[in-house]
């Protein structure tokens, strides 16, 4: 009885670990993903979201903006950064998504 209540820990111990190892991994691939995108908006768009404030979300509701992420596709991204302009720091609500292979990216500044 004692062997089988070891090894059902030493089970739940290591899905445990596996599990929180594949959230992180997750969290990271999320966070890298909103970076590509924030370098390429800010190339394509001259937005200027600066990469040390980003975060990824997991719904448009976290958002700063009132509105769903526009145009065809399924999302693939949505992100949530911080841009400075001369006015001070606004926050930026954006996102990617995909059609038939395409990707389709967006951007809106909130008004804090």
């Amino acid at each position: 009885m004692t062997i089988k209540i070891y090894f059902a820990l030493v089970i739940a111990t290591f899905c445990g670990a596996t599990l929180a190892q594949g959230e992180s991994d997750l969290e990271k691939k999320m966070l890298n993903d909103c970076q590509v995108l924030a370098r390429e908006i800010n190339k394509s768009h001259g937005v200027g979201i600066s990469l040390e404030a980003i975060s990824p979300l997991v719904t448009w509701r976290a958002a700063c903006a009132e509105k769903p992420p526009t145009g065809p596709g399924n999302v693939t991204a949505l992100c949530q950064g911080k841009r400075v302009t001369p006015k001070g720091e606004e926050s930026v609500f954006f996102w990617q998504k995909s059609q038939h292979g395409k990707l389709n990216t967006g951007y809106f500044v909130c008004s804090d």
